[in-house]
């Protein structure tokens, strides 16, 4: 059967997974291209929230069950033996028995699927869970895999350096999002450096039309999106707006998204008294947060590198903004430099400055600032780096090459 024929799997924790958006992009864009995808899910969805665009993907999904009792490993492990893997498992015992015991009984349970499956190649999103199972599954199978680097599965302080190594010496290849990742790794795994590829996140870009930004209104309309964790940095978003109102500048900020921090900013709100100027948004679905960039006069990414170490890869929602010609203010965390360049594509302050931040905000929505010039130039460089149809040719002449190799 020719590698045209056949499909890639990607193996993800969760599918659909509300926060994800940048997962869906990346699977339309490669069906768009011709492929054939089929999505291999190791949680079921805890999330009744749907967005649009998942009804637009043609992937069949499999949900790979964990055992909850001994005797249901006992029989899927007798199911894998009937298969033919007695002998793969046999071989890589030592390494099942190492790993985690989800990830050990879901790699096995993958295997099985895959050798009853026109399946290439194995593609898994995020260096954690997800590609744990995916190399043992390929270590099962003999189907090769790659994987999606982020941040929370680099910079976190529980990642393993000795366990991430190892998935980058027995993976063909590994994407990452930005040079600052790529950098990163690179330093810190030079073996691995041939198979290492920077790829960025793409966007369908017909669903972000550009549109001049006009004159900032009065109160300016600020908007910040994500979830509410500290890495996203909204405490210091709310922080410049206590120094705003203070001076006396009229802004009204909306914070979209949810998280384990709602209870917390929502105290941070009443005790600076700004309840009249900023809301808690809640959650959004990708078309809500359409409208809401599009009615801001400024979009802020306020990302910190939280106490764990854990940090912003590079948030699609800034990616958004500045595709659809919203004047952007981001920090210098990882990646973001890289489309975030300071008073061409936006401005960009030092991570964990609220007064800096209150201040790009004046600036920003002055009637002196270049804001068409600057989204101007943001678009253009979205244009550029980040079409998921670019995205897509990428990854499946990485994934070809691969096939050729083998």
């Amino acid at each position: 059967m020719s590698t045209s024929d056949q499909a890639t799997a990607y193996v993800l924790k969760m599918y659909p997974r509300f926060s994800e958006t940048f997962v869906v992009s990346e699977i339309l864009a490669r069906e768009a291209a011709g492929e054939r995808i089929e999505i291999f899910s190791l949680r079921p969805p805890n999330d009744p929230r749907f967005h649009p665009e998942l009804a637009r993907v043609l992937a069949g999904v499999t949900y790979i069950d964990r055992p909850q009792k001994t005797v249901d490993l006992w029989e899927d492990l007798r199911y894998a033996q009937a298969s033919g893997l007695g002998e793969a498992i046999r071989r890589c015992l030592p390494e099942l028995i190492a790993a985690e015991p989800d990830d050990a009984a879901q790699a096995v349970a993958l295997a099985v699927e895959l050798r009853s499956r026109s399946i290439r190649h194995l593609h898994a999103h995020f260096a954690s869970a997800p590609t744990s199972v995916a190399r043992l599954a390929s270590r099962l199978c003999g189907v090769p895999f790659s994987f999606t680097a982020h941040a929370v599965d680099i910079f976190h302080e529980s990642v393993s350096m000795q366990d991430l190594g190892r998935k980058l010496d027995q993976a063909h290849h590994a994407v990452t999002i930005s040079a600052f990742n790529l950098d990163f790794l690179r330093r810190r795994f030079p073996s691995s450096s041939s198979r290492l590829h920077l790829v960025r996140n793409g966007l369908e870009l017909h669903r972000f039309p550009y549109r001049d930004p006009l004159p900032a209104g009065r109160p300016v309309r600020v908007v910040g999106v994500g979830r509410l964790v500290a890495k996203k940095g909204f405490h210091d978003l709310l922080l410049a707006a206590g120094i705003l109102d203070a001076k006396g500048f009229p802004v009204d900020l909306g914070i979209a998204g949810t998280g384990a921090m709602a209870e917390e900013l929502q105290g941070d709100i009443d005790l600076l008294r700004l309840g009249r100027m900023v809301r808690l948004l809640g959650p959004k679905t990708q078309d809500q947060v359409r409208e809401l960039l599009c009615s801001a006069d400024v979009f802020v990414a306020p990302s910190i590198v939280g106490p764990d170490g854990n940090a912003d890869g590079m948030p699609t929602v800034l990616l958004e903004a500045m595709a659809l010609g919203v004047p952007c203010i981001g920090t210098a965390v990882t990646g973001i430099p890289e489309v975030l360049r300071h008073r061409e594509t936006g401005i960009l302050i030092r991570p964990g400055t609220p007064a800096a931040l209150a201040d790009a905000i004046c600036q920003l929505s002055s009637p002196l600032a270049n804001r068409v010039g600057m989204a101007r130039a943001a678009r253009n460089l979205i244009e550029r780096e980040y079409d998921s149809r670019r995205q897509a040719e990428e990854l499946r002449a990485l994934s070809l090459a691969e096939s050729r190799a083998a």
